[in-house]
């Protein structure tokens, strides 16, 4: 067919416009995935033997706190609060669990960075980045293990690179989302969730709107089946929905309610803020010196980091995502003990009982009438000073027995009497 001149002028603008617009959509949906070699980099990094498994408090997890501060600086991101990206926190660990006078004062960095949307409402996505260092702690599951670098590279650098990766797509999303988001990498989760009871308590005052919490803590196992555990889906009633529809292809979805489990959601859940807690499962090489980067599924990874960039993105389009209180608790690792009484302790130094940071209804001591905030001071006879001498009175507990549980209440002693 011959074409005249002008069609033919006409028709190579209209493919060079194709080509313009086919570029920049090409463009924009890089910018929008996640990058598998950027979670390799940062994982292979903060796993490496350099940081020396990034205890809290130590000079490995200060090389991390730095590292992370730049990638964010690289993002045009501001800090969450005051000039730098580093939130100092302090508390106390018992590292003898046989001498009760004897505390260790700790020093932890949180790296909270914030894409500021000028919304009107705020997600959290967070990931905890330390781990147990030389196993100065006592967290390792290894026997004799101190010493040995325990490098956590899926427990949790795994997690901590999603969230650097998702700070980068946010940051650079050609779309302006309808939330702001706060990127939030936390140490001391490994002692008890130090670093993110430290954000919990201020963010609900510097961004009174925070309708949302993501957490991912050891998101790089994916197996063969791939088997995703999903926790918090009953913190809202809009969740179950929500995420099912957004699973990836393929993927095996197991739906966990509770709001509360062993890491840092349960801090923004005990704030009222709906949570929900990404997970790959548990393996061997679960606080060993063996969880090494070599054996991270970053294809695995790198789909887990665009499922919560869209779920993050579906979450800041809802109208409202009403808050409620769970009943199941969910857990990473095998119970140790017969009974559980169902709070969540206060891990930080004491001398005159153990603190109660939640509790979690329908079990014992919910059922007894314990309440947050109460200090648990006795088991039967047995006395509770701080968390090791709590797990040492609960081991001896049998199901099925009742025992009266003493707690201070606003200094007034109180006696409950709770069936296990």
């Amino acid at each position: 067919m011959f074409l005249s001149k002008t069609y033919f002028k006409k028709l190579t603008t209209l493919s060079l416009l194709g080509i313009s617009v086919l570029y920049f959509a090409q463009e924009k949906a890089q910018v929008e995935q996640a990058n598998e070699s950027n979670l390799r980099k940062h994982i292979t990094y903060l796993a490496s033997d350099e940081l020396q498994g990034r205890l809290t408090g130590s000079e490995g997890e200060t090389k991390a706190a730095n590292y992370f501060s730049a990638e964010f600086k690289k993002l045009g991101l501001k800090p969450y609060e005051g000039k730098e990206f580093i939130q100092n926190f302090e508390y106390s660990v018992k590292l003898n669990p046989h001498d009760d006078q004897t505390s260790t004062p700790i020093k932890g960095k949180n790296v909270i960075a914030v894409l500021d949307n000028k919304a009107d409402r705020t997600i959290v996505i967070g990931a905890h980045y330390d781990h147990l260092g030389l196993n100065e702690h006592h967290n390792s599951t290894l026997a004799n293990s101190a010493g040995q670098i325990h490098n956590g590279a899926d427990d949790n650098a795994s997690g901590t690179a999603a969230v650097l990766e998702l700070a980068r797509m946010f940051s650079q999303n050609k779309t302006k989302e309808n939330a702001n988001y706060v990127f939030a990498l936390f140490s001391g989760e490994e002692d008890g969730l130090m670093g993110s009871k430290k954000l919990a308590e201020t963010i609900k005052t510097t961004y009174p709107n925070t309708i949302f919490m993501i957490n991912m803590d050891m998101v790089g196992r994916l197996n063969d089946k791939k088997d995703l555990t999903v926790g918090g889906v009953g913190t809202s009633p809009i969740l179950p929905e929500l995420v099912k529809k957004h699973k990836p292809e393929g993927f095996n979805l197991a739906l966990d309610e509770s709001g509360v489990g062993p890491s840092d959601h349960t801090s923004f859940y005990l704030k009222d803020i709906p949570v929900l807690f990404l997970f790959t499962g548990t393996h061997n090489d679960y606080h060993k010196p063996t969880d090494d980067s070599d054996k991270i599924n970053y294809s695995g990874g790198t789909v887990i980091a665009n499922y919560v960039f869209d779920l993050a993105n579906a979450l800041g389009n809802e109208k409202e995502i009403p808050f409620v209180k769970t009943k199941v608790v969910a857990s990473k690792s095998v119970p140790k003990y017969k009974v559980s009484l169902g709070i969540m302790p206060n891990y930080a130094d004491s001398k005159d009982g153990m603190g109660i940071d939640g509790v979690i209804d329908n079990r014992p001591a919910a059922n007894a009438g314990i309440l947050q905030g109460d200090v648990l001071t006795k088991i039967g006879k047995c006395e509770v000073k701080e968390v090791y001498s709590y797990m040492d009175c609960l081991s001896k507990v049998n199901a099925g027995e009742e025992h009266p549980v003493t707690v201070k209440r606003n200094g007034e002693e109180k006696i409950f009497n709770v069936k296990f």
